[in-house]
């Protein structure tokens, strides 16, 4: 008798990002964007959501039977939705509309993990008839959404190509049932209860290390704020211990602590919009703003620019596109009033997917923190040494006793997980996905005008924002001659809605002289 495959089990970012969905904190959505030069292509359409119902993207979550036990991802086992809309977007009107698919609320516990819909865009004679006024169609506008508990950029990428290529598709494996699976839940619980025990093992035996270090061998404790040894790092998702700069870059530790400092995008799933954690940083309250409003939306804005003059620009200041992004968006926070004179943090996410990685998440951070005269002087190459140790110590980090074991956290209830402390997070996030593969950039059809690609947080208030810090979170994607920059501001005070996020972004590509034309 074959065996089946084991089971796909919930990992810890796959959790907390599932947990949103149900709670109370908004839920974590990615979405990627094909501006085409054309009416979009119906067929290609239904050609990719036919491909994409049959991998990875496509899951459900099987929820375990034995407490402590990880839930289990299964094939979604549900039809795709793909939305071809009639009426067409008008061309002033396109980010609208993409911030309207992607507020549409998914549901991955159910197997509604994405969708697919498209318009065509009206502004010049000739194009579809009827799509929207008599023949006015500019091109078309493709969007697909799809909720971060299912997949990270780098397993979204990887769906998409292996979908519009017809390459084998990641297929999630068919869980067992029956007895099987009350035993599968039971071995698993097994697993994280032993997790726990021997992170409990660990902590007592370096608590007291720690304590014997602090006697001298003549029997007087140390001065007190002596540190004999660095703490050791825990594991990347769950951020540094607070207080603590091991495992981080020179580049970064150098920087000073900035006492205070809000927290911002980036954040672990299970705390505020995005993925990693600055849990050194104190969150401070940003100044009071406006009364809250239920229509409010995290403002967002995508702009297209010539890659050739992104590339001449970075290079005339010693860097690369990549370290242009960082240095635009430290730039943009700046700008925003956050650390006047001061560094600035930025996170920067970092991949460990291998080849037919069935993993949802498996993104980890890279930290830099850029000097407030580099950020003046657009010293990219300092913004390119710096990002290259923050890379390299990704890889590197040794592991060492975290804060609280993730296999406690996950094994808890929602109402327990809801009290525990939310970690402040990172002032930006900067993710630069430079030239996707040619399968990710033509999935929709073509001509390509362009291709974005940003993650959003479905309804957050302004009181949630608040409460995390704030912050920008950014993406920047490269198509043909087209780089494209998304921003989404989670900062309601101090960008409180779209038309001031379009001056400050404006604004600094001017200072990189690039034409930016907004969408």
């Amino acid at each position: 008798m074959t065996e089946p495959p084991p089971a796909l089990r919930l990992q810890f970012a796959d959790d907390m990002f599932l947990r949103r969905h149900e709670g109370a904190t908004s839920p974590a959505v990615n979405q990627v964007l094909w501006r085409l030069d054309g009416p979009f292509d119906a067929a290609r359409l239904r050609d990719l959501a036919e491909h994409l119902a049959a991998g990875a993207l496509h899951r459900r979550v099987v929820r375990s039977r034995m407490p402590g036990a990880r839930h289990r991802w299964a094939p979604a086992g549900t039809l795709p939705v793909l939305d071809l809309q009639t009426a067409a977007v008008p061309e002033g009107g396109i980010g609208a509309w993409a911030q309207a698919q992607a507020d549409v609320p998914l549901d991955p516990a159910r197997g509604l993990s994405w969708r697919i819909s498209a318009a065509d865009v009206a502004g010049r004679p000739g194009g579809r008839p009827g799509a929207g006024g008599p023949g006015a169609v500019a091109g078309s506008i493709v969007s697909l959404t799809c909720a971060h508990a299912v997949a990270d950029g780098a397993a979204l990428i990887d769906a998409v190509v292996r979908a519009a290529t017809h390459a084998e598709p990641l297929a999630v494996p068919v869980p067992e049932r029956g007895g099987r699976a009350l035993l599968a839940d039971a071995a698993d619980a097994a697993a994280q209860a032993a997790a726990v025990a021997r992170w409990a093992r660990d902590k007592a035996r370096a608590t007291a290390q720690a304590a014997a270090r602090e006697i001298t061998p003549q029997g007087a404790r140390t001065p007190e704020g002596t540190v004999h040894e660095p703490v050791p790092p825990p594991p990347p998702e769950a951020g540094p211990p607070a207080g603590s700069s091991a495992g981080l870059p020179p580049a970064t530790r150098l920087m000073p602590a900035v006492a205070g400092t809000p927290g911002g995008p980036g954040a672990t799933p299970g705390a505020a919009p995005g993925t990693p954690v600055e849990s050194g940083d104190v969150v401070a309250p940003a100044a009071p703003g406006p009364a809250d409003d239920p229509a409010w939306r995290v403002p967002v804005l995508h702009v297209e620019l010539p890659a050739d003059q992104v590339t001449q620009a970075a290079a005339a200041h010693g860097g690369t596109p990549n370290t242009w992004f960082v240095a635009f968006l430290a730039r943009l926070v700046r700008a925003t009033g956050r650390f006047p004179g001061e560094p600035v943090p930025v996170a920067l996410p970092v991949s460990t997917r291998g080849a037919d990685d069935p993993r949802a998440n498996s993104t980890k951070i890279a930290r830099v923190t850029i000097p407030a005269d580099v950020l003046a002087h657009r010293d990219l190459s300092w913004v390119r040494a710096a990002a290259k140790e923050a890379y390299t110590a990704v890889g590197q980090a040794e592991p060492g006793v975290a804060p609280v074991p993730l296999e406690l956290v996950q094994m808890l209830p929602d109402t327990l997980v809801s009290r525990l402390p939310q970690p402040p997070v990172a002032a930006a996030l900067a993710s630069n996905l430079g030239r996707p593969p040619e399968g990710y950039t033509q999935a929709a059809g073509g001509p390509v005008r362009a291709v974005a690609t940003l993650s959003h947080y479905q309804g957050a208030s302004p009181a949630e924002l608040r409460a995390a810090g704030g912050g920008l979170v950014a993406f920047c994607t490269t198509a043909g001659r087209t780089t494209t920059l998304s921003v989404a501001a989670l900062d309601p005070d101090r960008v409180p809605d779209a038309a001031a996020l379009r001056r400050l972004v404006l604004a600094e590509a001017e200072a990189w002289k690039l034409p930016a034309a907004p969408w």
